[in-house]
């Protein structure tokens, strides 16, 4: 029988996404090697919003593609 309290998929949150590294600067403090992830938060002919944080101070960001 299966465990019914054990999560099957669809929507997950924020920390537990999957996410990617990007060689690029923090605009807070410089480091660079950012975390980031993307999400469809527009209508489906738009861009995605990609998602950064810096592993160093922890700043977030976003930006519309």
């Amino acid at each position: 029988m299966d465990d019914i309290n054990q999560p099957t998929g669809g929507a997950t949150d924020a920390t537990s996404r999957v996410r990617s590294t990007v060689d690029e600067a923090c605009v807070k403090c410089g480091h660079r090697g950012l975390e980031f992830y993307t999400m469809q938060l527009r209508s489906a002919d738009e861009g995605s919003t990609v998602f950064y944080e810096c592993p160093k101070c922890q700043h977030t960001w976003n930006q519309n593609n």
